[in-house]
């Protein structure tokens, strides 16, 4: 029987991300998945020969006894207690420094680690959703609950790297994340000349499209990267040794077994509402259609962004709202194949004095961005 593997990795974030974490502290009420730990009995026996995947989760706010719990889950019923390879998500606001510590202290030194934090709300795993706490983006950093996901790879079939960078001993993202996955082809025993099968790869927030350019100058187009954005607040990437609030985590898998990966982006793409971005500055949208960028997006929403700030929302809330309706770009293949970009949007100013939309990628001017919707039961059913 041939062998096959699909290897998920699940990104939280943000932004991206990622998604399903920002619009939930509004369904608490009606929806909430509290998981349970699995039972040896019914633990997933699909394996396949020489490799072991496992996941795990804990909300103790201990960081060493949260890694402990999760790995313990994780590697509950397997060979190998040692694994080779870990994606690791704690909630952003988590002491990162301890956790990242604490698993080095368990699994050893040279155990590889991907990943950094999810959103401050929620973590995720195949086991179920795992809510924190009700706030977001406007929480201070160690406020609050927190949440911890892992997933432990053992494999004699995979060769795994990891590489990672702070952005500030570089002098562009782009070199950052060209030497970050230099180390990950090094870390995993390669060469450059030898391409990886695919990348994993999280950044923090603002850097994201610049740092695929520096990807793609060492691998060019034909090596598949996945991966996201950390989440936040004060969202940071898992390096080696050490947390970076500016920087990369990257890990690089080599193998002769199929790899099976799959994007969506949940959202119904078949609103009328669109406009031409007339003037950026940074990663702001300032116009849309040569008008003030909030108003026109407000006016696509029906007025309810303005509606709820007149009633004193939080900004939480607003945000909540804009991450169920992001805007988009459209892009069609030499094949005819179309392909969404999704771009998660905030208003840039919390009073609303700004008419600035912010975004979680940069958009240009001259480009068409369209809006989409989306809700969390399509999202909850897509897990």
């Amino acid at each position: 029987m041939r062998n096959k593997i699909v290897i998920l990795c699940i990104i939280g974030a943000v932004a991206g991300v990622i998604l399903l974490f920002a619009f939930m502290s509004e369904q608490s009420e009606q929806f909430q998945l509290v998981p349970q730990k699995v039972r040896g009995e019914i633990a997933q026996t699909n394996e396949i020969l020489g490799t072991e995947v496992g996941t795990g989760w804990s909300t103790n706010e201990n960081p060493l006894q949260a890694v402990k719990e999760a790995i313990s889950m994780a590697l509950q019923g397997k060979a190998q207690k040692k694994p080779d390879f870990i994606v690791m998500y704690p909630s952003a606001g988590s002491d990162t420094p301890a956790i990242l510590s604490a698993t080095k202290e368990l699994l050893g030194a040279d155990v590889k680690i991907f990943g950094g934090t999810s959103d401050s709300r929620a973590v995720m795993t195949d086991k179920g959703f795992i809510k924190v706490t009700k706030r977001g983006y406007e929480q201070a950093t160690m406020e609050g609950q927190k949440g911890l996901a892992i997933m432990t790879v053992t494999s004699k079939d995979i060769v795994f790297g990891v590489g990672s960078a702070n952005l500030s001993e570089f002098t562009s993202p782009q070199e950052m994340s060209k030497a970050a996955v230099v180390r990950a082809i090094q870390n995993a025993g390669k060469t450059e000349d030898e391409p990886p099968r695919i990348v994993l790869i999280l950044l923090t927030l603002g850097i994201e499209d610049v740092a695929l350019e520096g990807i793609e100058e060492v691998l060019g187009r034909n090596v598949p990267v996945l991966g996201g954005t950390a989440g936040g607040p004060s969202g940071a990437a898992f390096g080696n040794n050490k947390v970076y609030h500016e920087g990369v985590s990257s890990a690089v898998i080599y193998t002769d077994l199929p790899l099976g990966w799959t994007y969506e982006g949940g959202f119904d793409v078949t609103d009328k509402h669109a406009g031409i971005v007339t003037k950026t500055q940074g990663p702001d949208i300032v116009e849309i259609d040569n008008r003030p960028a909030l108003d026109v997006y407000d006016e696509w929403l029906a007025g309810e962004i303005k509606r709820l700030h007149n009633q004193h929302e939080e900004p939480d809330v607003i945000r909540d709202l804009l991450t169920l309706h992001p805007l988009y770009r459209r892009y069609t293949s030499t094949t005819g194949q179309d392909y969404f970009l999704f771009s998660h949007p905030w208003p840039k100013d919390s009073e609303m004095k700004d008419r600035c939309v912010s975004t979680s990628t940069k958009i240009k001017a001259g480009e068409k961005i369209y809006l989409s919707h989306g809700n969390w039961e399509t999202f909850i059913n897509r897990i």
